[in-house]
């Protein structure tokens, strides 16, 4: 399958001419001898590089990344991915971070969505909560997202309310790495860090915090 002209990418992507010729190499530092990326492989870059260190959230980044559900991220979905990811405008990285916690992809975040992931962060970060705990959680975090009070949370119930609470965007675990690591990422002199792949870069603020915060 031949890749995207740059001319392409250029066009339908948020990357200059130049930081598609970074990306490009960083591609051919992590892609393997199929010239595609594996789950492992990418779960190690987002833990490694951008400090995603939930098995959970790594799993939902990849799928978005993974648009033909092949198990393997090509050339094209890295790029296309990459540019939501490290560039992406503000509706953007709305829709993708929806996407996410979307778990099951039927377009609604549901609060049986929101306690698997609220309970996998606080499992994470070694908070003591019960079951009952997580639940009034959700149900606060709820109250705040659910704008047609109806249960669950559309796309539009999504967009009306981080419209109103930008931290919410997050609330249920980092999907979106902070703009020092984007352009850690993006500076051509460490290049040498995403060939190794090795040192994490964990220094997220804690996903219980900023629900809280939100709230």
């Amino acid at each position: 399958m031949s890749r995207l002209s740059v001319e392409d990418i250029l066009r339908i992507t948020n990357f200059n001419r130049q930081e598609v010729e970074l990306l490009n190499r960083h591609y051919t530092s992590l892609s393997g001898l199929n010239d595609k990326i594996d789950r492992s492989r990418f779960r190690d870059m987002l833990a490694d590089l951008f400090g995603v260190d939930d098995s959970l959230i790594m799993d939902r980044v990849f799928r978005c990344f993974d648009l033909d559900a092949d198990n393997y991220i090509s050339f094209d979905e890295y790029i296309k991915g990459m540019s939501v990811f490290l560039k992406g405008r503000y509706e953007e990285k709305l829709k993708f971070c929806f996407r996410v916690y979307d778990i099951n992809g039927d377009r609604y975040i549901t609060k049986e969505e929101m306690f698997q992931m609220l309970k996998n962060c606080l499992v994470k970060e070694a908070v003591e909560e019960d079951e009952d705990g997580v639940k009034d959680l959700v149900d606060l975090v709820l109250k705040k997202l659910d704008e047609d009070r109806d249960g669950r949370v559309s796309e539009a119930d999504w967009a009306g309310a981080i419209a109103k609470e930008e931290l919410l965007m997050e609330a249920f675990g980092q999907c979106l790495p902070p703009k020092k690591v984007v352009d850690r990422f993006m500076d051509p002199t460490q290049e040498d860090l995403i060939a190794s792949v090795k040192q994490r870069q964990n220094k997220s603020k804690p996903v219980a915090k900023r629900v809280v915060s939100a709230i």
